[in-house]
């Protein structure tokens, strides 16, 4: 499926990257706060975000490395750029957003992932997200660049 506007669809298969950097705006000055206008566009449009069910373990491993102390570049103290309590709060946040997770895939769905992350070189983790995307025939919103670059070729 070509990457595409969502004005006419209100339901998106999102990846990790592009809610972490929803959910983490504000919290870091690396994200993308364009994601925003798309997420609200979803939200006041009654529609859903579809994920695979490994989404769930990547968002909260993208909070729980948040939390972890790393040495600043500028003071060289260590520091984190998530308490442990705002992370608790994204991840109730998160399950009150509209996420449609999709089921446990069976074998021929297995098969399609494998064949699309061998086709464009993807993790068969990345590959599951456009798989999702084509089934449903709904965008794919990311801001993985190998992703992206698929995204584009199909």
């Amino acid at each position: 499926m070509k990457e595409e506007s969502i004005d006419s669809f209100p339901c998106i298969v999102t990846d990790t990257s592009f809610i972490a950097s929803y959910v983490l705006n504000g919290f870091t000055d690396d994200e993308f706060p364009d994601c925003v206008k798309d997420i609200e566009y979803v939200l006041n449009n009654n529609g859903q975000f579809y994920v695979p069910p490994l989404f769930w373990y990547e968002i909260e491993n993208v909070l729980l490395y948040k939390t972890r102390a790393f040495k600043s570049n500028v003071s060289g103290k260590k520091k984190t750029i998530l308490s442990v309590s705002d992370a608790m709060d994204i991840m109730y946040d998160l399950s009150q957003l509209p996420f449609y997770t999709d089921c446990q895939p069976d074998t021929q769905i297995r098969q399609r992932i494998f064949s699309i992350a061998k086709e464009f070189n993807l993790s068969y983790y990345d590959a599951s997200y456009l798989e999702l995307s084509r089934r449903y025939n709904i965008p794919l919103k990311t801001y993985d660049e190998d992703l992206l670059r698929a995204v584009k070729k199909s």
